[in-house]
């Protein structure tokens, strides 16, 4: 996801580095954001509804053909992502917790990433490793290898952002290898924005298919965020009118700094 992508290190002066906050198209001084993404996959008996009512579609509590996950990620007054929060349907109360530049240096050079325990379980976290964040002009780079519990061996991941002339994230890949050597690819690249900045047609790669993806944006905040975001993919290469094959519902909650004083 592109929130827990904002970070990396740079062989330039830190006051030439632009922000994690400032590689999203977000107004305001944001001091956390929360994504909450209703994913529907192929076949998903959920699709038709939400194409009916993109702008309104809520799905009953237990319906099927969703994936749910969630992430959080919180920003300090200078705009570096220093904390993110992950979790997902199956966890069984277990988050993700990553921890970017301990000590405050900026711009975040570390990351530490390990898996809490669900609350009350009485169960010890799990350290899942360290890595780098690296930046190399308009790229950034997030490495590590980890463990996963029940997993013998390491795990190793890398994700890089390529930036555009705004600063925004116009690509974002990254690579999964699993100790058994299986290997897991993601890539979106942004290939329009509408008159805000904000990403309208994507070329994506997920689960080893090529997608086409159009975004829609509902719901503006005080600031003029949206915080419902949907996402339709078709076939790469698809006509715009083409049938949709999965979809995401994004649903977000965003503080700004003048918020928290």
């Amino acid at each position: 996801m592109v929130l827990l992508s904002g970070l990396l290190a740079c062989t330039g002066c830190a006051a030439d580095i632009p922000s994690d906050r400032a590689t999203l198209t977000v107004a305001g001084p944001l001091a956390s954001l929360q994504a909450d993404t209703l994913a529907l996959p192929p076949g998903s008996p959920q699709l038709p509804a939400l194409l009916a009512d993109p702008a309104g579609w809520q799905p009953e509590p237990a319906a099927e053909g969703i994936e749910r996950s969630s992430v959080r990620g919180d920003f300090d007054a200078d705009g570096w992502l220093r904390t993110s929060v992950f979790s997902w349907d199956g966890s069984r109360g277990w988050e993700v917790h990553m921890a970017y530049g301990e000590g405050g240096r900026t711009p975040p050079a570390t990351v530490r990433i390990w898996m809490q325990a669900p609350r009350g379980s009485g169960q010890p976290d799990w350290p899942m490793g360290e890595g780098a964040v690296r930046y190399a002009g308009a790229t950034r780079i997030l490495s590590y290898k980890g463990r996963r519990p029940g997993a013998e061996g390491r795990e190793d991941f890398e994700r890089s952002l390529t930036l555009g002339p705004s600063h925004w994230v116009e690509l974002e890949e990254s690579t999964s290898v699993a100790p058994d050597g299986a290997a897991v690819r993601k890539r979106r690249q942004v290939m329009a924005r509408d008159a805000q900045g904000r990403p309208v047609d994507d070329a994506e790669l997920l689960d080893g298919a090529e997608y086409r993806v159009s975004s829609q944006y509902f719901l503006p905040d005080g600031q003029g965020n949206p915080r419902r975001i949907v996402r339709l993919y078709r076939a790469a290469g698809a006509a715009q009118d083409a049938p949709v094959l999965r979809a995401e519902v994004i649903l977000r909650t965003l503080r700004y700094q003048d918020e928290t004083r």
